[in-house]
């Protein structure tokens, strides 16, 4: 009887991944709890031609992408607010929402007009890109002195990295930590070169 070889510890190799550190340990954290399927008689292993291509995804026929296919799914829950791209786990927005990663720059909005507020997020997210940052930071205050139309400036922000240009640059966001500004503030999880496909 031969000895078992234990199971590997370090997550699998993806056939041209190209991973970072920073993104393997957040892959391998995700999948810490993902155990393999029991072999048997009723498990069914798809092939890729079974499969209908996704949004984004390299595999099976063409691919024509559109509009729509590139999104945030924006989720409010008592005051706080998220946005996800396809893709995007629950674990890595609640883990934003704690500051992890920890923003890089910073862009106050307090006492700027909508359009000027919009004009000046769309430039930070811009310049952050271009510069390799991977997580920044919005804050806009939660809207005591916004008169009686509320909070105005978090729906700018929130529409602005909804839509062209931004949309391309943003994977994720979510209401700061409290250290951060809590509901005031928003942290922005930008796409890495490669992601922008």
């Amino acid at each position: 009887m031969s000895a078992r070889k234990p199971p590997s510890k370090t997550a699998p190799t993806l056939p041209g991944s190209g991973l970072s550190d920073e993104d393997r340990l957040l892959f391998e954290r995700e999948l810490a709890d993902v155990r393999p399927l029991h072999r048997g008689a009723d498990r069914i292993v798809p092939t890729f031609d079974d499969l209908d291509p996704l949004p984004g995804s390299s595999f099976g026929k063409a691919q024509h992408k559109t509009d729509s296919d590139q999104r945030l799914v924006v989720d409010r829950q008592d005051g706080r607010v998220t946005g996800a791209s396809f893709g995007v786990s629950r674990l890595t927005l609640r883990a934003l929402g704690r500051g992890d990663p920890r923003p890089e720059a910073s862009c106050d909005l307090h006492g700027l007009h909508a359009e000027a507020a919009r004009r000046r997020v769309q430039q930070f997210v811009e310049e952050a890109a271009v510069a390799r940052r991977r997580a920044v930071l919005v804050v806009f205050g939660r809207g005591r002195h916004s008169g009686p139309e509320g909070p105005v400036l978090r729906e700018v922000v929130i529409d602005s990295l909804g839509r062209p240009p931004l949309l391309a640059r943003v994977l994720a966001f979510s209401s700061a930590s409290p250290a951060h500004g809590g509901e005031g503030a928003i942290v922005i999880l930008l796409r890495r070169s490669a992601e922008r496909g």
